[in-house]
Order: structure tokens, then C-alpha cells, then sequence
């Protein structure tokens, strides 16, 4: 018998999450809250936690599929942590696959009722440059998945941003609280070890519900040494040459460059962004950019 359950919808998909015990709920709905929720919807994905015998057992429907086991564990907060993991990782599979909607490993930000995607590789400070928009108002659609359709929009994809401790490198966390555009949590789960480890959640307030036109997308590289950002527009292949690198899931030179080719507009504006102090390269964007 069910004790929770929770419905969303993200690019047009799906998901139901549900559980015969209240022992995940509080941690899952930390994964779920950005996202729309809907009601009484026929899932095209489905997860389900079933606790029996001191164990809970962690799974997966995909539309008619046979139910696909994905985790085992008398810790409850082990299958929240799965849930984590697998909501993303089997969310992009079906969009790919069914909806033909290609997910990308960028930030995307709503700024002017327009997408503006950031790009680079991990540790290139593309949380960093999310937060900066978040806290001059832009609306959030994700820090991780760029969903991009094949007519050139990008769905929200909401998931909770996530930093490794619980200070930022660049944002005091109290000044980030005190504007009331993000707000702060956090997630408990063991190690390989046992050991507890503290995740570090936090949940944008302007959330972009609906899809929006990409305009603008920005490659980007944290560099300590240079003495202020350093922003320049980049031709279109250029860019899209770099671009398959980022796909989470890659089919391909041949195949990825012309796909996202057709799917990103011919006016859209390709830049090449390195910087310092990612105050500055907000500041720098703003007045260049948007």
C-alpha cells in the first residue's frame, strides 16, 4: 500500500515516485520539490520504493517495460541517494530515445524570456556563473541538464543545485539566504565506508517553468590568473565543434554536430568567456550580453 506519492512533469514526460513507507519521503522530496508537479497523470516513468523485511527495494518502470531493480538497502538513506543517481540518468534515456530531445552537460539560465546556456568542462565554474544569474534575478531551468528539443527550445530541468561543502568558494552562504532566491539544504548519506557525508542542497525560487528559445550560449573557463574577465563572440562552428564533447549522451561526430546544427537557431550568439571572479563575468555579461 502506498504512503506517498509524488507526480511530476519534465519536458513533457512523466514521473511518478512512490513508496509503502513515509521512511524516504522527506529526503526524496529534497530531489523533487523544482519540479512541476502534476496529478492523477498516467507516468511514463516510474519509481517505487517497497520496504519488506527490513530491506527497502529501489525500482524502475519505463512505459510497459518490466520493472527494472535498481538498488537494495536496510539504510533508507541509500535509496534516496539512488534515487538521485538514476532519476537523471534514466530521465535522459527515455527523452533521447522516445522524445529525440538531447541532453546537454551545460547551466541554462532564463534571462529576457530567453535561454542563455553555459558550457565548459567540470570545474570550469559553471555553478558558479549559475549562482551569479540566480542572484540578479534570472529564472533557473538547470545547472546540469540542458534539454534541448529539435525545435530549438530548452525544457526546464530544475533538479536542486548542488556545492560539495557547505560554504561556496565565491558566494557567502548567510548573503545568499538573506535574498530569499535561493534557499538552502542539505542531504545525509553514507559512504562506501559507512561514513556520513553531508550533501549540499539548494533550491532557486524563479523557477523557469515554461520551454525557451536558445540565444545565447556562452563557453566558458575559470582562470585564476588572469586580472579581469576576458569575453569575446565566437563564430557558430567554433562552437558547435565543441559542443558533442558535452552530450550526455554522444552518438557520434557525424551524427551529434549536424543534430545540434539543425536544432539551434542561426541567429543565435556564440561567446568564448574566461574569468577570475565570477561577480565580475556576471557584471561583464550583463552589459555586453543581455
Amino acid at each position: 500500500m502506498k504512503q506517498w506519492c509524488v507526480q511530476c512533469r519534465i519536458a513533457g514526460v512523466v514521473i511518478q515516485v512512490d513508496a509503502n513507507t513515509t521512511a524516504c519521503q522527506q529526503d526524496m522530496w529534497k530531489f523533487l520539490k523544482l519540479y512541476e508537479h502534476v496529478e492523477h497523470q498516467q507516468p511514463n516513468l516510474y519509481f517505487s520504493v517497497i520496504y519488506e523485511q527490513g530491506v527497502y527495494h529501489f525500482s524502475c518502470i519505463i512505459g510497459d517495460q518490466p520493472s527494472l531493480q535498481l538498488w537494495s538497502s536496510s539504510d533508507d538513506r541509500e535509496v534516496s541517494a539512488a534515487l538521485e543517481i538514476h532519476f537523471y540518468s534514466q530521465l535522459v534515456q527515455y527523452l533521447y530515445r522516445e522524445k529525440h530531445i538531447l541532453s546537454i552537460h551545460a547551466a541554462v539560465l532564463g534571462v529576457a524570456n530567453q535561454a542563455v546556456m553555459f558550457a565548459g568542462e567540470s570545474g570550469a565554474g559553471k555553478s558558479s556563473i549559475c549562482t551569479a544569474g540566480l542572484l540578479s534575478e534570472a529564472s533557473y531551468l538547470s545547472d546540469e541538464f540542458t534539454l534541448l528539443a529539435d525545435d530549438g527550445y530548452v525544457h526546464p530541468f530544475p533538479r536542486p543545485m548542488q556545492w560539495e561543502h557547505k560554504e561556496h568558494p565565491a558566494f557567502d552562504r548567510e548573503k545568499i539566504e538573506r535574498t530569499g532566491l535561493i534557499a538552502a539544504d542539505y542531504f545525509d548519506f553514507p559512504d562506501t565506508e559507512g561514513e556520513i557525508v553531508r550533501c549540499h542542497l539548494w533550491h532557486p525560487t524563479h523557477v523557469q517553468r515554461q520551454p525557451l528559445k536558445l540565444k545565447t550560449m556562452v563557453l566558458h573557463q575559470y582562470n585564476a590568473g588572469l586580472e579581469k574577465p576576458v569575453l569575446a563572440p565566437i563564430p557558430r562552428h567554433e562552437a558547435l565543434m565543441e559542443l558533442p564533447q558535452h552530450l550526455h549522451i554522444q552518438a557520434g561526430m557525424a551524427k551529434d554536430f549536424p543534430m545540434l546544427n539543425q536544432r539551434i537557431d542561426q541567429d543565435c550568439i556564440f561567446y568564448r568567456l574566461h574569468f577570475p571572479n565570477v561577480f565580475a563575468a556576471w557584471a561583464l555579461l550583463e552589459a555586453k550580453v543581455f
